[in-house]
């Protein structure tokens, strides 16, 4: 798992997430505050939240050469508070690959490359 410090709160990185992802073509299918699910039952917890979002021929191609990554798929990106610092976590290739019979697939290549242009990305968007 790779973990990366991001400049903006939670709520911002999410936000502009979103958006960012949409404009590359991706289908967001799913968003978890966690935070709000954990007041939801009177328990408190830091900012975090899942963005769960894909592409159906990358996805498709992976689940092609190893059914059981669908465990993994869609891809997901977890936005997070650790002890104040907004951070953006999510599998590495090598995850992936140590997990799944997927070690060259050049999907995986386009994935490392969006998450590594997600979180420059976000890095780079002015903090007000």
């Amino acid at each position: 798992m790779k973990q990366i410090k991001i400049n903006l709160s939670v709520s911002e990185s999410t936000e502009h997430l979103k958006k960012s992802l949409q404009e590359k073509g991706f289908t967001l299918f799913c968003e978890i505050d966690h935070q709000a699910n954990a007041l939801s039952v009177d328990l408190k917890m830091p900012a975090s939240r899942v963005l769960i979002f894909g592409n159906p021929v990358a996805g498709t191609k992976l689940m092609q050469k190893d059914i059981t990554m669908s465990l993994d798929l869609p891809l997901r990106l977890a936005i997070v508070d650790i002890d104040g610092q907004t951070c953006l976590i999510h599998q590495t290739t090598e995850d992936y690959c140590k997990n799944y019979q997927v070690e060259n697939h050049p999907v995986l290549e386009k994935v490392e490359t969006l998450f590594s242009t997600l979180s420059t990305e976000l890095n780079q968007q002015d903090i007000s």
